[in-house]
Parts: structure tokens; sequence; C-alpha cells
């Protein structure tokens, strides 16, 4: 019961900030500001310090550090174009710093971590089935679902709910775990 009221907060609270983000970030692309990853400290383009929450201070509004986004923008819109950055900030992505408040991720680096399923389960072939994993620091605790069904060689039934937790964090230096919630019948694997 616990774990439903906590992924029925986090849902809720994903909801109402994704739905104000839609307005939010279509203002806040127009304020583009120069800011360095979190992650790796490269130059990235930010919305302004106002707008933090609807951010992403590890790649910022241009996309990832691999350049996947720049390659795969909706409709071929130039990635540093106000739609591309609208979609990855707010589509895409949405509230992308909500995960480095406290209240909204895992520090997995200082948990005990167990799972119930199998170990290793990606939206990848070959790394299909499901898992259930519970990160436990002193009284508080984190959960995250994971399920990829194979539909073909390429193609998954795939939910992830609650903390993106993995067996494999423990006992690693990982940064702290946001949360999702995604169903995808038809994903790409």
């Amino acid at each position: 019961m616990r774990i439903a009221i906590e992924w029925l907060w986090l849902i809720c609270v994903t909801i109402v900030t994704t739905l104000a983000g839609l307005l939010v970030v279509a203002v806040g692309v127009f304020f583009p500001t120069p800011d360095y990853s979190k992650s790796d400290g490269r130059p990235i383009v930010n919305l302004p310090r106002w707008l933090w929450l609807w951010g992403n201070d590890f790649d910022g509004l241009d996309g990832d550090k691999r350049g996947w986004w720049a390659e795969n923008t909706p409709f071929g819109w130039p990635v540093q174009g106000k739609l591309a950055r609208w979609w990855w900030a707010a589509v895409r992505n949405p509230v992308n710093n909500l995960r480095l408040l406290k209240a909204f991720s895992c520090p997995v680096a200082d948990c005990t971590i167990t799972y119930k399923g199998q170990a290793v389960v990606e939206d990848k072939p070959g790394l299909g089935g499901w898992q259930f994993v519970t990160a436990t620091s002193g009284a508080k605790q984190w959960h995250g679902f994971y399920w990829v069904y194979e539909l073909t060689p390429t193609r998954a039934f795939v939910v992830r709910a609650g903390f993106k937790i993995k067996p494999d964090h423990q006992g690693s230096d990982e940064p702290a775990k946001g949360y999702t919630f995604k169903v995808n019948p038809w994903k790409e694997i």
C-alpha cells in the first residue's frame, strides 16, 4: 500500500508539472542561458534559473552529449531551434531537474539494493524480463518496477514505474536516480 501511495503522489506531481511545463518551456526557450553540464562540465544552453525545475542541468536544451537528439529531432527541426528545444525539454524530457530534488531521487550509492525477478532487464534484444527493485537507506526505501516483454526481435512491450534503480547499482558510485512512469506497447529495442 505504501508503494502505491508513493507512486500515486509521484504521478500527480509529474502530471501537474509536466502540463505546466508545456507552457513554461515555450516561454523559456526564448531566453536560452549559457551553462555547464552538471554531469561532465561541457558547455550547454539551458533554461533561465527562474525556470530551473523545467530545465536539464545534465544535457541542456540541445540534447544528449552523444548527439542522438541532434540526429533525431522531430520533423527534421534544427537542434538549436526553438521548436526542437521545446520538444526536448517539455515533451521528451519534461521537468527534468525534478529528479535533482531530494524528494524525487534515490541516492543509489548510499543504498542497499535488493530485487525480485531477473538481475538484468533492459529494453534491448535478448534482455527482456521483469524486476522489482528496492533500494534502502536507513528507514527510507525507493522502489522500481521494470518489465520488458519482447514481441519481435526489434520491438517490445515495456513498462517502467517508480525509481530508475537497478540491482547493479549496489556498491556503485552512481549518481542519484530519478523516477519514471512509462508504458510503451511497441518500443523499439
